[in-house]
């Protein structure tokens, strides 16, 4: 089972992007989480990473972690910030507050499309 972890030190934020992403992802584990307590707990086996670039730079300081996705969300999309995402080494950079298709788009080809599967007949 794919996991996604959300950081965000506001618990409003927070909610509902993982409320957004059970919607989206039923399949996947989503978990939730402030920066402060969080960044020491991510390890390998976390699949994908949602945080503020700020954050994603400090995880991208940090041990490499092969499997690990981290996506920035930003509200600034300009190039000096793409160039900041990309020196952190982020799997990609959504815009904030993040949308359903752009989750889906960025997300769907790590953690699967999120529909049930079908039954045979």
């Amino acid at each position: 089972m794919a996991m996604i972890v959300v950081l965000d030190d506001d618990a409003e934020t927070r909610g509902a992007l993982v409320e957004r992403l059970q919607r989206l992802f039923p399949k996947a584990r989503v978990v939730a989480a402030g920066t402060d307590t969080a960044l020491d707990a991510i390890d390998a086996r976390d699949d994908v990473v949602l945080t503020a670039l700020a954050v994603a730079e400090r995880i991208g300081l940090g041990p490499r972690r092969p499997r690990l996705r981290v996506v920035a969300l930003t509200p600034e999309m300009g190039p000096a910030t793409l160039m900041k995402a990309e020196a952190a080494g982020v799997y990609a950079t959504l815009r904030a507050p993040a949308t359903a298709e752009g989750l889906r788009a960025v997300l769907e080809p790590i953690v699967g499309d999120g529909t049930p599967p079908r039954a045979e007949d």
